[in-house]
């Protein structure tokens, strides 16, 4: 079994924390029940604890003594009659091996232990409960100077996290293709979004990493679409899958969009093949010190040169550029940093400011990309009648927009495509191994419909 490094975890962020000595000090999440209610909510563990123990279980605590590096880890105790109706926990040195901690205790015994410590601060996270601290230690507790630090070290994975990871995508990335040999005409997003759970849950996937999206037709159009329960009936049309699975508690977030029918039709191909372009285009150019905002900038460029030759847009393409005309048909940014959470912390170091334009305000991150950061690349283009009337009522942005073109194309609905990326020394690693050219979707969708 591979013993998850949760004592590295904690020494990272404790450099990033820049202090000799302290105790840093975190607890996980608690079991919540629904109101007048017996029954739990699904259980989903803090992700900052979870990065600092590798523990999934409710109760438990952790810390870190800088000065002696000694990775503690609070254990939640079960009673006899609990163990009746949970089962039989392992025992505190199992705990302590499967998790890499030097050494363990249960959680009554918190304030017991770092007391034996003298700390002369005990670093924490402002929403983080301290009860467990006690009086003793009440007065040693600094609740700002964390987060920042342990944000920072998410941000760049080590190899046990790009493995477990890799593993997500892969998961992922077969039940997309198992779903694109499955569906056909007459069947029901929710079909899709279902069996894709179904198929990840089997692969020992803890959960989605966020609510599937199953969205045909103009569905595609809504970016967070969830009601999941439109008829596919119509073979001209596409549908949007944008769905992930976790394994170990780390996130994947695939996309792929094809059609309902056996091939995709003259209209949905057109737009399709920009956002691939598009998408080749920006994972080419990732790599190591290079502005993620760029990326986006890039995409942008890539999306006006195919809306002009469709006649969707016109005139000169740096006025279309510097006038954010393709933040109309791409509201969202080309993607996010990726880890424990789906749109994972510190994509906006501290200091940094949103652009608020068209496109870039949803931005999810700006910053230098460096190795061990890993990001989604995910551009789309979108007919979203609220966005596409905004535009028409601006003239600066609607003399570029031939809103006929427009009307033609907007039974496409949205087009998405997402993988997810490594930055490397040299370059870039793709997690994502999912069909995505036309000749391999259109050739696994024929399948679907030979059964």
């Amino acid at each position: 079994m591979q013993v998850y490094p949760a004592k590295q975890h904690f020494a990272k962020t404790a450099k990033n924390l820049n202090v000799a000595s302290g105790v840093i000090f975190v607890r996980g999440g608690e079991t919540i029940i629904h109101p007048d209610s017996d029954t739990e909510y699904e259980f989903h563990q803090d992700s900052n604890f979870y990065y600092l123990s590798g523990v999934c279980e409710p109760g438990f605590a952790a810390a870190y003594d800088i000065a002696s590096d000694t990775a503690i880890l609070f254990v939640n105790h079960v009673s006899a009659d609990e163990a009746v109706w949970i089962g039989v926990p392992p025992s505190l040195d199992a705990y302590r091996v499967a998790h890499g901690f030097d050494q363990a205790h249960y959680t009554f015994d918190v304030e017991k232990v770092l007391s034996t410590l003298k700390p002369s601060t005990i670093y924490t996270l402002e929403y983080m409960n301290t009860e467990q601290l006690g009086a003793s230690l009440a007065s040693t507790i600094n609740c700002c100077a964390l987060l920042d630090p342990l944000h920072e070290a998410r941000v760049f994975k080590d190899e046990f996290e790009i493995d477990v990871m890799r593993r997500a995508n892969r998961i992922s990335s077969d039940a997309h293709v198992t779903l694109m040999k499955e569906t056909r005409l007459g069947m029901n997003e929710a079909e899709v979004r279902g069996r894709f759970v179904g198929l990840v849950l089997s692969k020992n996937s803890m959960y989605e990493a966020y609510g599937s999206i199953a969205a045909r037709g103009r569905n595609a159009a809504v970016l967070h679409y969830t009601k999941n329960n439109q008829l596919l009936d119509n073979a001209d049309e596409m549908i949007l899958v944008d769905a992930g699975a976790t394994f170990e508690n780390y996130a994947s977030d695939i996309t792929r969009t094809w059609p309902v029918g056996p091939t995709f039709s003259p209209l949905c191909r057109g737009i399709y093949e920009i956002v691939l372009d598009m998408q080749k285009q920006v994972i080419q150019a990732c790599g190591p010190n290079k502005q993620w905002e760029d990326m986006h900038n890039l995409a942008n460029r890539v999306a006006a040169q195919g809306l002009l030759k469709l006649g969707i847009l016109r005139g000169p393409i740096e006025a279309i550029l510097d006038n954010f005309v393709v933040g109309y048909f791409m509201p969202h940014g080309i993607g996010h940093l990726i880890g424990i959470d789906t749109h994972d912390v510190g994509g906006y170091p501290t200091g940094t400011e949103r652009v608020n334009k068209p496109g870039l305000r949803y931005l999810r991150a700006r910053r230098e990309m460096l190795p061990n950061m890993v990001f989604t690349v995910e551009p789309g283009l979108y007919f979203v009648d609220d966005m596409l009337n905004d535009a028409k009522s601006l003239p600066e942005v609607a003399q570029y927009i031939d809103f006929d073109k427009v009307a033609e194309y907007r039974c496409v609905g949205g087009v998405r495509i997402e993988d997810n990326i490594v930055i490397t020394e040299s370059g870039y690693d793709n997690l994502t191994a999912c069909p995505k050219e036309v000749d391999e979707l259109e050739s696994i969708r024929a399948v679907a419909y030979k059964q």
